[in-house]
């Protein structure tokens, strides 16, 4: 498991008691199909798989992360399975408490979290690594 993939299962525990907005009915796949797993405790994973090539399936595009029908976090992948793209997580309040984007499996650009008093801690990241406090 690489050390990303080992951060994002750390933050998904993480949040699995974190609500927020209400999840959307629509969800689409450019690439692959639709797959929802339940992950226990009223927690689901809403995401796309692609058979790459036989014996090879990779978790590609939109991924959700659900509690009680309630959105908590949201990401993309690309067609390697790598974070690519947007990812936001959401308090109980259904408030942003982290957001930024990921290229190529590594967070890049400004990270913004927020913590429970409204504070927030803006982070700028090149490739994986902070350049901006």
């Amino acid at each position: 498991m690489s050390d990303v993939s080992a951060r994002i299962i750390v933050l998904l525990l993480l949040l699995i008691g974190i609500h927020g907005p209400a999840i959307p009915a629509e969800f689409y796949c450019q690439v692959g199909k639709e797959v929802m797993i339940g992950l226990g405790d009223g927690v689901t994973l809403r995401t796309c798989v692609w058979e790459k090539e036989p014996g090879v399936t990779i978790r590609t595009g939109s991924m959700e992360l659900i509690k009680n029908d309630i959105l908590i976090l949201k990401s993309q992948s690309n067609e390697k399975g790598k974070l690519h793209g947007e990812f936001t997580a959401w308090s109980d309040e259904g408030e942003v408490i982290e957001t930024g984007s990921y290229v190529e499996g590594l967070k890049h650009g400004p990270w913004i979290s927020i913590d429970k008093n409204g504070s927030s801690t803006t982070l700028v990241y090149r490739q994986g690594k902070i350049v901006e406090p």
